[in-house]
């Protein structure tokens, strides 16, 4: 009799085990890649690869633009397609400036204003395209005086 509990009982353990296990790898925090980044000189040196993927895709969908927009060619028979590390592009250094631009702006004027979280971002000025609109409201153009009225005879 006591050996037909013993089966059930170690399933039992087993399932619990198991479920404690999963729970505790859910509740482990993102480990930040190490050391598979290079040359990077804004973003935080401890960014996980999906937080890296994910701010990257917001900044081509703010500019409408794809990877190589910024990221130069991959050295011949390299297996990467882009040398993310490099700095040929002229692009990336202005990509640089205008992320501490957005944090300047963010950290000493909206935050002090903002009342619902509002920040600006590479979509608040570019909204889609590599050079944004002018910034300027249009020109007011004169209003035509309707032409008078001829007398009547």
């Amino acid at each position: 009799m006591k050996k037909s509990l013993f089966v059930p009982a170690l399933v039992v353990a087993l399932v619990i085990v198991g479920c404690s296990a999963f729970q505790q790898q859910k509740a482990q925090a993102v480990r930040p890649d190490e050391g598979e980044f290079k040359n990077l000189k804004v973003l935080p040196h401890n960014i996980t690869h999906d937080e890296l993927i994910n701010t990257m895709r917001t900044f081509a969908r703010s500019l409408g633009t794809r990877c190589d927009h910024c990221h130069a060619a991959a050295p011949e028979g390299s297996k990467e397609h882009l040398d993310f590390a490099s700095d040929a592009k002229p692009e990336k250094e202005v990509a640089r400036a205008m992320i501490r631009m957005t944090r300047t702006i963010n950290g000493d004027y909206v935050s002090k204003v903002a009342e619902h979280g509002t920040s600006v971002t590479c979509y608040t000025c570019h909204r889609g395209k590599v050079v944004p609109d002018s910034t300027l409201p249009p020109a007011e153009t004169p209003q035509q005086q309707p032409p008078a009225a001829a007398p009547h005879s």
